[in-house]
């Protein structure tokens, strides 16, 4: 009969529990809400994603009830939820291609409260394939400012070979028809925005709670998160597949 102690180890003075193959740290009780909180307020995520970030590494028995019992008492998840709007709607069916940077979806996250630089908007490109975001303040939804991010972003990584955008957006200008043109770039039009902006918009709000008007300042620290963040839809995150290692972060042992 196998004892219920066999699938402990001690490494370094640590405590180990082995779950299919997995070490995965034994969290003492008493810090056991607080690494929760930690892991949760990283990006204000939701259950799922704030045990998806815990469970490949921690083991804390009961952690799904935990974690729900910690998002419960997180007031700034309460007041954000309060101030939330209509959700947006999943995007048609396009056919997908399964190479990284081929597509990338377009999109404005805002109006935001004004900033001192007189920012209003994020200017949103995901890549269809491995959902990798960039984002881009912006002080408008203009043509001009859309298709000078593109060019930040093409000085980079080049042009896809197509871009997917709203209906009725900014996006359908005369202005972006030429630039597409010019750039062989097929351009698509959906009936509807990107759902991870509406993620981007509610995580946004979070981080610059305590003065809205420094949302910008935040920008980068949303990219980093959107970009760390397990996606079911790949099995991994936009960085692994895009970039074929973890991101490593300031918690990671």
């Amino acid at each position: 009969m196998k004892n219920q102690h066999d699938d402990y180890i001690i490494k370094g003075d640590l405590l180990y529990k082995s779950i299919k193959g997995n070490n995965l740290l034994v969290v003492p009780e008493d810090m056991q809400m607080s690494l929760i909180k930690s892991a949760h307020e990283e990006g204000y995520f939701s259950v799922k994603q704030t045990e998806d970030r815990l469970i490949n590494e921690f083991y804390i028995p009961k952690l799904m009830q935990k974690i729900e019992k910690c998002i419960s008492n997180c007031i700034t998840c309460i007041l954000a939820n309060k101030k939330q709007g209509k959700q947006e709607g999943e995007l048609h069916p396009i056919p997908r291609v399964e190479l990284p940077l081929h597509s990338y979806h377009v999109d404005h996250l805002g109006p935001l409260e004004s900033t001192n630089k007189n920012y209003k908007h994020i200017f949103c490109v995901i890549d269809s394939f491995t959902k990798f975001v960039w984002l881009y303040p912006t002080k408008s939804t203009s043509s001009q400012e859309g298709i000078s991010k593109l060019e930040l972003q093409k000085s980079v990584f080049e042009n896809p070979r197509r871009i997917i955008s709203a209906k009725g957006s900014a996006f359908n200008s005369k202005e972006f028809y030429d630039y597409f043109s010019s750039e062989s770039i097929q351009h698509l039009s959906v009936t509807t925005g990107l759902p991870r902006a509406n993620m981007g918009r509610a995580i946004i709000s979070k981080l610059s709670k305590d003065d809205p008007t420094q949302w910008f300042k935040f920008v980068p620290e949303l990219q980093r998160i959107l970009n760390s963040t397990y996606q079911r839809s790949i099995n991994l995150t936009p960085f692994e597949l895009l970039v074929g290692v973890k991101m490593r972060g300031k918690t990671d042992l």
